[in-house]
């Protein structure tokens, strides 16, 4: 097993030019038609990629892949590091120099990504039937394909949002922390109790620039009220609607008792507010949960921080947000290995030491067995995942997904810092994501 770090963009570009000049560039065809890639031991050789934390990734991949090759003596792997961060810029340069690994774990709303889509391999014909089994309908629902053919995506973590509260705060506002939010009007009433009862801010609200996770927030709020995608699948929107105004003036009922200064803050940044006692509510997935447990420990069922479902709108129905990350294999000539590592990846061994390595919720139900699963809090992101109506990223059916985050949130940052009414917010937003499919036409 050989481990690398990934290049740094300027030797991305660097390579390019020098795979340009070499070979006049290398396309998907090219990819699919190659002969395996065999060292002078016979094996075939690839390589594999889990962006994030190279601590994190390292300690659950290096024995996975070193497990793997002990089954597998025919297939070298060899391990990829990069942050999300540096990954998000990096990997169109990598698809157009045919240089990207053979396994990736990717994202459900970029298949149809230009970069990425023409490589992107069926998997159908190397995979079981026990793989594609054991991910439940609502999982499958969740990942759309569009017209994409065949298995060219296996999710490996579905990570909904759920309500994290501070017990202490709502003791502190006079509220029950026994009886948390459990609908939008329940919850609006919380976050206000809160702000003036203790003058803190009674729920968070994600809006920092370019990390995607404001339109997230809102969006939410649009699938609870329309039970619909933000966008259809020519990428027009779905939430000029009369459900979809009533989550925007929502949104902007919540807003006076958001933090000060919402778009400085991402996810990362609220969770210590909740963890510190100085903000009430916040609405986040099992990503968060890590913040938690290292402050209190693993049982955080007996500590002051409460998980529970997302309140619902008022239509009653259980609908939340769920993101989705999986696996896929990029070139043809490697698919079979590649197939077989990420079988070998989602067993439930594997998986499970993936999810607690990165704080993501179980897929399966058999990861309970594990201890560090048997709390409560665990059981509600399971049951969200099984059970409700989940709508995730947007974009999916486009070549550029990023670019509807971007417009949205431009108008999303103006509504909740009171620049426009919940009514404007929905005439610009409209407007901002047909330009954007315009464009794309």
């Amino acid at each position: 097993m050989k481990i690398k770090k990934m290049m740094s963009i300027l030797l991305c570009i660097t390579m390019l030019g020098m795979l340009t000049a070499c070979s006049g560039g290398s396309g998907s065809e090219d990819s699919k038609d190659t002969e395996p890639d065999a060292g002078q031991s016979g094996k075939t050789k690839i390589t594999i990629l889990r962006p994030g934390d190279e601590e994190k990734v390292a300690s659950f991949m290096e024995p996975a892949v070193e497990a793997f090759e002990k089954d597998n003596p025919d297939i070298e792997v060899e391990i990829m590091y990069e942050s999300w961060a540096g990954w998000i810029q990096t990997y169109p340069t990598y698809f157009e120099a045919d240089t990207q690994p053979d396994v990736i774990f990717w994202w459900d709303n970029k298949l149809h990504d230009s970069s990425a889509n023409p490589k992107l391999i069926d998997l159908e014909p190397y995979l079981g039937d026990e793989i594609v089994e054991r991910i439940s309908d609502s999982v499958w629902d969740l990942v759309e394909v569009g017209d994409l053919e065949g298995i060219r995506y296996i999710p490996s973590s579905v990570d909904t949002f759920v309500l994290y509260y501070n017990k202490d705060v709502f003791r502190e506002a006079g509220l029950d922390p026994d009886s948390p939010p459990a609908d939008w009007d329940e919850m609006l009433k919380a976050a206000k109790t809160i702000y003036e009862k203790t003058g803190k801010p009674g729920i968070g609200c994600p809006a920092i620039t370019g990390s995607e996770v404001l339109e997230e927030f809102v969006g939410l709020f649009i699938n609870q009220a329309s039970d619909q995608a933000i966008l259809d699948p020519e990428s027009m929107p779905l939430f000029d609607t009369e459900e979809g105004l009533q989550a925007l003036e929502y949104v902007e009922s919540l807003a006076p008792y958001f933090q000060t200064s919402p778009t400085e803050y991402g996810r990362g940044e609220l969770r210590p507010l909740i963890r510190d006692g100085e903000m009430g509510m916040l609405i986040d997935g099992p990503w968060a949960v890590n913040t938690f447990t290292e402050a209190f420990g693993a049982d955080l069922d007996s500590s002051s921080i409460g998980v529970v479902n997302v309140p619902i709108a008022k239509n009653g129905k259980k609908i939340t947000w769920a993101g989705t990350n999986g696996w896929i294999a990029t070139r043809g000539s490697t698919a079979e290995a590649s197939a077989k590592l990420i079988e070998f990846l989602m067993n439930p061994e594997q998986l499970t030491a993936h999810h607690l390595a990165y704080g993501s919720a179980p897929l399966y139900e058999s990861e309970f067995d594990n201890e560090a699963f048997q709390y409560d809090y665990w059981k509600v992101f399971y049951d969200e995942a099984q059970s409700w109506t989940l709508y995730g990223m947007i974009g999916k059916n486009s070549a550029t997904p990023g670019a509807y985050y971007t417009a949205l949130e431009e108008v999303w940052q103006r509504l909740i810092l009171g620049q426009v009414s919940a009514e404007d917010a929905m005439k610009e937003a409209v407007a901002s994501v047909e330009n954007v499919t315009s464009r794309n036409q």
